[in-house]
């Protein structure tokens, strides 16, 4: 049963994220600052950059490593 839940919880988050990297992108692609672009939006700045921190952290952990 554990093994289930955590599948699930990890789908559950790869879909969140996919969600608001749907979301970023538009911001990005704008112009406006997150600021604005966020009140437009309905979106409170600070959901938005900890959703933006949480793209990064899985961008760098999935990058590969560089090797001096």
């Amino acid at each position: 049963m554990e093994e289930t839940t955590t599948a699930i919880t990890a789908v559950k988050q790869e879909v969140q994220l996919r969600d608001w990297a749907a979301r970023i992108a538009p911001q990005q692609a704008s112009g406006m600052t997150v600021q604005r672009w966020c009140a437009e939006n309905g979106i409170n700045p600070k959901t938005y950059y900890y959703h933006l921190r949480n793209i990064r952290e899985k961008c760098v952990a999935s990058a590969p490593v560089i090797v001096p």
